[in-house]
């Protein structure tokens, strides 16, 4: 079992062509700017890399580009997200021989799923026998929050081994009750309190925003060991003013211009989303100059 180190994850985009197929230099280049920038880990075809909307016919092919680059350098985690048992278990079964290091699944989001059915729902998740399973907490999009019963029970199965959440309520009670540990790894995910979250501990961050700020990260977890220190608020800030400016128009479509600023250029929204205003471009291009990631 890979042990998962203290640091940043980032959560990758997906750039693809104008036909919907992956422009696997400007995705390589990704992954090496993160690499480079200190990575612990990555999630391949999370929710910044459009997971739900990616086409059947090219979904292992990312998986697999992304493995192939990375070349067990860093752990990959790869996104399976369905609203079934079976569903996901078949995406699981087309990874069948990656050297990938997990896959992470939210709860069913087309209708909301209660405490029972959660539990069923991953534990049937983590009767494959190709890779260890990791919750995705995501509560905005799948109407189904992974409480503390629930992630209590689901850490009792060998193959479960850990969570993404924002829910710092659940990861101090992990915490308290000795769950958080090398065998299951808790990766924190609400951006506007990650230096909150360093100095209180809590040492496994993830988020998207990362991929589109090698720069500022590079310098936030430079100053990972020093908790006290300002720099990681400093840089963080930086992440989130660029972030809020995305939040004006549709996120990944703002995304997707950042990405072609730092060179990692394609279409890293879903294909019906509106392009970026002209406006918000500029103000995008301003901000980037003015944190030093351009």
């Amino acid at each position: 079992m890979i042990r998962f180190k203290n640091g940043f994850y980032a959560a990758l985009g997906t750039p693809a062509d104008e036909n919907g197929t992956l422009i696997r230099e400007s995705f390589a280049h990704q992954i090496e700017l993160m690499i480079s920038a200190g990575a612990s880990g990555l999630l391949c075809m999370g929710s910044m890399g459009r997971m739900e909307s990616i086409r059947d016919r090219d979904y292992r092919a990312i998986a697999e580009a992304c493995a192939s680059v990375v070349g067990n350098r860093i752990p990959v985690l790869v996104g399976v997200m369905d609203c079934s048992t079976g569903r996901v278990l078949d995406r699981i079964e087309s990874l069948k021989g990656l050297q990938i290091d997990g896959v992470v699944a939210t709860p069913p989001f087309y209708s909301k799923v209660g405490e029972p059915g959660m539990i069923r729902f991953f534990e049937g998740i983590a009767k494959n026998k190709e890779y260890p399973v990791f919750i995705y907490d995501l509560p905005s999009v799948t109407q189904s929050p992974v409480t503390i019963p629930v992630i209590r029970a689901l850490s009792q199965n060998r193959n479960i081994k850990g969570i993404k959440t924002a829910n710092m309520n659940l990861i101090l009670d992990l915490e308290r009750n000795g769950i958080s540990c090398d065998d299951f790894s808790v990766f924190y995910s609400n951006l506007d309190s990650f230096d909150a979250a360093i100095r209180a501990g809590i040492m496994k961050n993830l988020d998207g925003m990362y991929s589109c700020s090698p720069v500022n990260t590079r310098l936030m977890y430079s100053a990972f060991n020093d908790i006290g220190s300002a720099v990681i608020s400093q840089h963080l800030n930086n992440i989130l003013k660029l972030r809020n400016l995305f939040l004006r128009e549709d996120v990944l479509a703002s995304y997707s211009f950042a990405m072609e600023l730092i060179g990692c250029p394609g279409n890293y929204h879903c294909d019906y989303s509106p392009p970026v205003s002209a406006g918000l471009k500029e103000m995008i291009f301003n901000c980037m100059k003015e944190i030093g990631e351009i």
